[in-house]
């Protein structure tokens, strides 16, 4: 569902799943967020789907990820990642990305964030070492 500044993404129950903003747009930066649980299928159509398309329309040249709120593991999607979506979004501009995690991790939060640094490391300009949003932010601003 597309509002003014954002566009939010439900599952079949009704919640919100992720949701794409503009908050930091002027500053170049796309926004988006996961809440809840997500199935890897669902991260795979919005990621693979509208998620490129809204970034290729909103010009911006960076991303920032917001994991604080949701409870999946990235462990089925991390290739899909890495092979599809990463490659779609550097060749449509993309210069940087930083992700924010809880700081409270739980096991599996744990896992997600192995599956991130290993991303991280696996591409370059992702900087997935983020505990609050606006360190994130601002190291995004730093990138020019």
């Amino acid at each position: 569902m597309k509002t003014a500044g954002a566009i939010d993404t439900f599952n079949i129950l009704g919640s919100r799943i992720h949701t794409i903003e503009s908050t930091y747009c002027a500053d170049g930066i796309l926004t988006h967020r996961w809440f809840g649980e997500v199935f890897d299928e669902e991260i795979k159509e919005i990621l693979g789907v509208h998620f490129v398309d809204a970034f290729i329309e909103s010009k911006c040249t960076k991303l920032l990820a917001d994991l604080s709120q949701w409870a999946a593991s990235w462990d089925g999607v991390n290739d899909f990642l890495r092979d599809d979506v990463m490659p779609r979004l550097f060749a449509a501009g993309l210069r940087h990305l930083a992700v924010f995690v809880k700081r409270d991790e739980s096991t599996e939060d744990h896992a997600n964030r192995f599956a991130l640094e290993r991303f991280a490391n696996e591409i370059d300009n992702v900087n997935a070492s983020f505990f609050s949003e606006k360190a994130a932010v601002e190291w995004l601003r730093a990138r020019g």
